[in-house]
């Protein structure tokens, strides 16, 4: 990489810089970056490789390494160390056709494998297999763009919008550990993980993707605390034993909050609304008379039932004429199958009527108040219903 000085601008600027960077030799002639920034403290200098890692602490290192990349640079800084890495092994040609990919496919892995060789790391095989694979398929990226004359645009599903989405959100709880460990890794009231899930709108059915990244760092920085492994704890060095207690209780924060913002939007969900049934299919299983020619009686629809508040019924096979009467909570009568519900148990009564020609006409011939006053007229026993229709019920009227 060129680089940087005061009278020219290089050509990528790595992100979250606040000072320019100063350049120090390696023992591979390559200047290793140096950021003197207020993260230095926790961040430390470009990992180089004069001694090389053993095979039990490499995984360590890589890690430590590919952390320290992916928080200065971005995707084309990432491109500019693959072309440096094929400039350096004569690999011109390659060179050329990964200047002319889109920044968006890097493959940032492949990108801090090939700086970390070029400031001293010695591949395996396995790596320098993974390193040319990942260049082999970024380039083909290009040669697919290149070689559709209208291709055709991906189409984006819901779940990847949910996706995008949730990984966007992760990335700002990554940007919030990082204020946190700027600011000397103390916890205070002002790191709130929930407070990011709200504001971005969490999808709560993906909150679990960003859960299980912070129980593997609650894992890591437990096991560090109980400094059984050595190289472990090594990578973590720089961090105070209090510091380490932080950072316990900002992982168990953001799992903590995962968990709640998904209970808070369970209870800010809308209940679906019930779809609206009509009357004559509520009332389609009723069991009615539609007429009594004895007493000349003509029965009423059931489906005006639905919504009354009173009605009045005649069992032409007991000779009972019923009261019904909505319950007060209930606030009107419905139908249920082949039953009344909603009603109030203690005013709906039933009659036994002796003449039951002239009782019902005095019944249905006014209106309520003269309804309910000859039905209270009426000597006979007051008797509760059970609300059950039968074929003999004759609906009389329904208010």
């Amino acid at each position: 990489m060129a680089k940087p000085n005061t009278k020219q601008k290089p050509k990528s600027t790595p992100t979250k810089r606040i000072a320019k960077p100063k350049e120090s030799k390696s023992s591979t002639g390559i200047k290793p970056f140096v950021f003197r920034t207020p993260d230095y403290k926790f961040l430390g200098d470009e990992p180089t490789w004069e001694v090389q890692p053993t095979p039990s602490e490499r995984k360590i290192r890589l890690i430590k390494a590919f952390r320290w990349y992916g928080y200065y640079f971005q995707n084309k800084e990432a491109k500019e160390m693959i072309i440096q890495w094929l400039e350096a092994n004569n690999r011109h040609a390659e060179s050329k056709s990964v200047k002319a990919t889109p920044d968006t496919y890097v493959p940032m892995s492949v990108a801090w494998t090939c700086r970390a060789n070029l400031v001293g790391l010695e591949l395996t095989e396995q790596e320098l297999q993974t390193v040319n694979d990942g260049i082999t398929n970024f380039l083909t990226l290009k040669l697919t763009v290149v070689s559709d004359s209208a291709p055709e645009e991906p189409k984006v599903t819901i779940q990847d919008r949910l996706k995008e989405k949730i990984i966007d959100c992760s990335s700002e709880i990554d940007g919030m550990f990082d204020d946190f460990i700027r600011a000397g890794a103390k916890m205070t009231a002002d790191f709130k993980p929930i407070s990011i899930f709200r504001s971005m709108n969490a999808p709560p059915q993906m909150i679990s993707y960003i859960s299980d990244i912070w129980k593997r760092e609650l894992a890591e920085f437990e096991e560090v605390i109980k400094g059984k492994d050595k190289e472990l704890a090594e990578s973590y060095d720089k961090y105070s034993k209090i510091q380490m207690r932080s950072l316990v209780k900002f992982a168990e924060q953001v799992i903590a909050d995962c968990s709640s913002y998904v209970q808070v939007k369970k209870s800010e969900r809308k209940p679906r609304a019930k779809k609206a049934v009509s009357p004559e299919k509520l009332a389609s299983k009723f069991k009615y008379l539609k007429e009594f020619p004895e007493l000349k009686l003509k029965s009423e629809a059931p489906a005006k039932l639905v919504a009354a508040t009173e009605a009045f019924l005649y069992d032409t096979a007991k000779r009972k004429l019923i009261y019904v009467v909505a319950d007060s909570n209930a606030g009107s009568l419905t139908i249920k199958g082949s039953s009344i519900v909603g009603f109030d148990e203690t005013l709906t009564v039933q009659k036994t009527l002796r003449k039951p020609a002239d009782q019902i006409k005095q019944v249905i011939g006014g209106g309520k108040p003269a309804a309910r006053k000859a039905f209270k007229e009426i000597k006979a026993t007051d008797v509760k219903w059970s609300g059950r229709s039968n074929e003999n019920l004759v609906i009389l009227k329904a208010w």
